[in-house]
């Protein structure tokens, strides 16, 4: 800082990227009598063209043709920075206006009559990303890099242009610069994971707060770490994990997760175990490892002859092997065991294409003469998918109801039927339904959605906000599935406030 001779200014130095970050001169006057408060209140640009202008122009200091002359390059600058104010205010409010060809024309103007305005280089390389002008835009997000490195917002524009322009290595450094600069960014974050180089994960699948950030490339080791620090673990600890992985397509974790429950179930075969040595086939398989998961599945039926999903599985790896023949026997062998398995009845009926309706129809006197025979829920739930495919809704409707009446208890069943009740707006036949059930909080979160949907559509936003804050308070359940029920009660507010509620 210096005081300009016989005034009563005082010359504040900035540092050269912190000028050339904010549009400023190097030097600002500031009046003695406004220093004490400038630490606290900041420096408005307006303010401090206001000085400028008037320490130019009518201070003795500024008047000096020696000084003028000895401080030249500061005296341009401070002229500069007064002119281009009222091109300021024009692009900021062309910017409200989203009027971008106002914006970059006028911020052009500012670029050459202050070149060190790198500020104005900034929001005209913003101006020309936002309107698809990204050569320009990462010319100069380059040529001020070296002002603005370090910044994390600034490595994200730079960022993004770069992904836009499908340069994805670099725009994965801008987003790695940018947690540089700032560990906890979200953009950065997000933007990583949508490039596959960060994985999201919920340590504990219901709260919220065990959300972490992984590199992709380690999400396997550093679970199997976390979990080895688990004190006696449960087989419904791996049961919960494999649920949650299957569903991120996971299937690594899923193997490790499924083969640690099996250990932990040690060869006796219960429904808990079941759920996780199908799991390990069906991971094997998506993964391609179909040597395995053969082997795993020939395994599993030995131990477990009358388990349907043991026969459906080994079906599926067969037929993934080209073994169409030895596929079809072990779904026959499903079928014996459970006529009303479900994936059994797919595989056994259903065309390799689902959306293929000649052939859905094709097959469906014989799906239709099995279902009659076997008065299987499932063959009959089956059915009533086929129905829906070639849009014989009312007896698909018939359908769900007499699979519901047959086995009440099954919470995946009647979601599926009241379902297809909301698609055609049969919004009372949920209503009447679900009050036959009693405590709603004790059925399956997708019911509990249905009602949630089918009060909404018939205008009862009151009722249906309820539901949803239930669902959201539920900490039993999957913590996306509580944000999806807040987002959804919080959507209703408006609808309630228009309709007079509070």
């Amino acid at each position: 800082m210096s005081k300009g001779d016989g005034d009563e200014w005082l010359l504040i130095n900035f540092d050269d990227l912190v000028a050339k970050r904010q549009g400023l001169p190097p030097q600002i006057p500031v009046p003695k009598d406004k220093f004490e408060g400038l630490a606290e209140k900041g420096l408005p640009a307006k303010e401090a063209r206001k000085w400028c202008s008037d320490f130019l122009n009518n201070s003795e200091v500024g008047k000096n043709a020696q000084w003028r002359k000895k401080n030249r390059e500061i005296v341009v600058a401070m002229e500069a920075f007064c002119d281009t104010g009222p091109l300021w205010d024009k692009a900021q409010k062309a910017f409200a206006e989203n009027n971008y060809e106002v914006a970059i024309s006028t911020l052009k103007r500012i670029t050459v009559q202050y070149e060190a305005d790198h500020s104005a280089k900034l929001n005209l390389a913003s101006a020309y990303a936002n309107t698809g002008q990204f050569e320009p835009a990462l010319k100069l997000f380059k040529a001020i890099y070296p002002t603005y490195k370090g910044d994390a917002e600034f490595h994200i524009a730079v960022g993004h242009v770069h992904l836009k322009m499908q340069n994805k290595d670099a725009a994965t450094d801008e987003f790695v610069n940018a947690l540089e600069a700032k560990p906890d960014h979200q953009g950065a974050l997000d933007s990583l994971t949508q490039l596959g180089v960060l994985c999201k994960i919920y340590e504990n699948p219901k709260d919220a707060a065990s959300l972490i950030y992984v590199r992709a490339d380690s999400v396997e080791p550093y679970l199997m770490g976390e979990w080895d620090k688990v004190e006696a673990p449960t087989v419904a600890f791996y049961l919960e994990q494999i649920a949650y992985h299957e569903r991120e397509r996971r299937y690594g974790v899923v193997i490790e997760a499924a083969s640690r429950a099996i250990k932990l179930a040690g060869g006796e075969i219960t429904q808990e175990s079941e759920r996780a040595e199908l799991a390990k086939i069906n991971a094997l398989r998506s993964l391609e490892r179909l040597d395995e998961a053969l082997a795993a599945a020939q395994s599993y039926v030995e131990r477990a002859p009358k388990s349907a999903g043991a026969h459906v599985e080994l079906a599926r790896t067969l037929g993934q092997k080209g073994d169409t023949d030895a596929a079809n026997a072990e779904v026959a062998k499903a079928l014996e065991i459970d006529p009303g398995d479900l994936a059994a009845l797919m595989l056994k009926f259903w065309p390799e294409d689902p959306n293929d309706i000649k052939k859905i129809g094709d097959m469906m006197p014989e799906l239709e003469k099995f279902a009659s025979e076997t008065d299987a829920p499932g063959a009959w739930r089956t059915l009533a998918r086929a129905y829906l495919a070639v849009n014989r809704v009312d007896e698909a409707l018939d359908l769900f109801k007499k699979c519901v009446d047959l086995r009440p208890a099954d919470d995946d069943l009647r979601s599926e039927w009241w379902s297809e009740l909301a698609k055609q707006q049969r919004y009372t036949d949920i209503i009447k339904d679900s009050e036959t059930l009693g405590d709603m909080k004790a059925r399956d979160w997708r019911l509990r959605w249905n009602e949630a949907e089918a009060y909404s559509g018939l205008g009862k936003q009151m009722e249906a906000r309820a539901c949803y804050s239930a669902i959201n308070f539920d900490d039993s359940l999957h913590v996306d599935i509580r944000r999806r029920a807040k987002r959804a009660a919080n959507g209703l507010d408006e609808k309630i406030r228009e309709a007079g509620g509070t």
